[in-house]
């Protein structure tokens, strides 16, 4: 009963809020397809079933071989909100371009054929953009999975847990780490001005796109409200290829974007610091299952991008892991390359650390044996963080008994001490149990020997608490963090 009332209550609201509406900017939304029919008609039933109801929905089939011209079709004969256009197969920055001449809106913006919207994201950033006058809406997106949803990178959160209005990119250079061409609403008279286009062939060039709109933009809103859900697709280019093709198409664009914000200095340093941290492990991590061509390309690529950033925010901000082996990749060390990732040197989580005269240092593989100094063994502050996770929960008549792992990341225990707070809750603490295991990408496994810790909270099995807040010291490390309790 309670499903067919809200049922009700949307087929109500719909033709109201239309009305509602009315005299709202109409935003253009626009969707390109090739063979897409797996996902297209949630694609569109996600588009024309979200909160802004201005709108306008371009739908393209760029020579589709499968049904998904029909499921377009099937939708606009539903909605007089969609129109499907067709062409010959010419990719998809082509079928973009074909789309956006056939747009009407005040405002632009795009969906995959494979993603889907949330229900009120796009008309939160629109009602942010009537308001603030900025050419541009930046919103969160989240990943689809396999599994089910899941929350985007921890930059990616970063960023918008910081929302900003008519803002500039040298005042939030960290808006660069959002470059994918969906999740933004463009003014349409502000990308006209630019000339903004989408090449012909896209090969990983989103990014471009993004960032000569975020260099010229009068005004960026960076919103908080997740609009888009992003899914994962192994045959990508920007996420699952392993080829030599795909690294020249994803460094084509860093040296782009590099080059765009030469009349920005302090930005751009921030860009490849971006780079650096985020997007060139994308392809450094790949040379697992990669073979000599591929380490060719990042040969020739990769080096570039380091000798563009600040060589102090480089030492102190990209982890160790990734500065060993970009020393390696410069010297063109090609034994060693490939001796550094099977012995698991991209995993430093792996590996023993412990104290050097350049710092607190992660004895990855070649360390004292290959020519790299031991500066670029040193873990960051940002690799060394306190973490905490309740692994198990149980109910001993009115107390909640919980078994904690603590830990520094990389970082060996000596002495540790452990403290707990909760709202009011009388707490014992008790160190012993199993440790922390870390398991590799090829099965080897590791213990945190020292991270185990039996939490009891008493008086609290009732009202069950959600997280738990817990400090850690070890000699003068110490750090505070909170882990989600789960429900028993």
């Amino acid at each position: 009963m309670h499903r067919v009332r809200r049922a009700l209550r949307r087929v109500v609201a719909t033709p109201l809020d239309r009305w509602r509406q009315r005299d709202l900017p109409v935003l253009s939304v626009v969707v390109p397809v090739y063979n897409g029919a797996e996902h297209l008609d949630e694609a569109l039933r996600s588009i024309r079933r979200q909160d802004y109801r201005r709108i306008d929905v371009v739908v393209i089939d760029d020579g589709s071989t499968d049904g998904s011209l029909a499921i377009a079709r099937r939708h606009a004969r539903a909605d007089r909100r969609l129109t499907v256009l067709s062409q010959p197969n010419a990719g998809v920055g082509a079928a973009r371009r074909a789309a956006v001449a056939a747009a009407t809106g005040t405002y632009l913006t795009f969906v995959d054929a494979d993603d889907t919207v949330t229900r009120g994201g796009i008309r939160a950033a629109m009602d942010g953009l009537s308001r603030s006058g900025s050419d541009l809406a930046v919103m969160p997106y989240q990943r689809l999975e396999r599994t089910g949803i899941k929350p985007p990178a921890p930059w990616i959160r970063a960023l918008h847990a910081r929302p900003a209005t008519h803002t500039s990119l040298s005042e939030r250079p960290d808006v660069l780490v959002n470059a994918i061409a969906c999740a933004k609403i463009f003014r349409r008279s502000f990308w006209d001005a630019q000339a903004l286009e989408f090449p012909e062939v896209l090969l990983a060039g989103d990014q471009i796109v993004t960032a000569r709109a975020y260099r010229d933009a009068d005004g960026i809103d960076i919103t908080s409200v997740v609009a888009y859900s992003w899914r994962r697709m192994d045959s990508s280019i920007s996420q699952g290829q392993v080829t030599a093709q795909a690294v020249h198409a994803r460094f084509d664009a860093i040296d782009a974007v590099l080059e765009l914000l030469e009349d920005l200095p302090d930005v751009r340093a921030e860009r490849a610091l971006q780079y650096l941290r985020y997007n060139v492990p994308n392809s450094t991590l790949k040379l697992e299952r990669a073979d000599d061509t591929y380490l060719d390309a990042l040969f020739e690529r990769v080096p570039r991008v380091v000798e563009a950033a600040p060589a102090d925010r480089y030492a102190a901000e990209v982890p160790a892991q990734h500065r060993v082996l970009n020393t390696l990749l410069a010297a063109r060390d090609r034994d060693a390359v490939w001796r550094f990732v099977q012995a698991e040197g991209m995993q430093p989580e792996m590996h023993p650390s412990g104290q050097e005269p350049a710092g607190l240092t992660v004895y990855l593989p070649g360390w004292g044996v290959d020519d790299v100094p031991p500066e670029a063994y040193v873990l960051t502050d940002e690799q060394t963080v306190a973490k905490a996770i309740v692994r198990e929960v149980r109910h001993e008549g009115a107390d909640l008994v919980l078994d904690v792992a603590a830990w520094f990341g990389n970082v060996e225990l000596e002495q540790p001490t452990l403290t707990v707070k909760t709202d009011g809750d009388l707490v014992d603490v008790v160190h012993g149990g199993q440790p922390y295991v870390v398991t590799s990408r090829q099965g080897a496994q590791r213990r945190y020997a020292g991270s185990a810790w039996v939490v009891t909270l008493h008086g609290a099995g009732r009202r069950a608490p959600g997280t738990l807040t817990v400090t850690l010291r070890d000699r003068s490390r110490s750090g505070t963090v909170t882990a989600r309790i789960p429900r028993s």
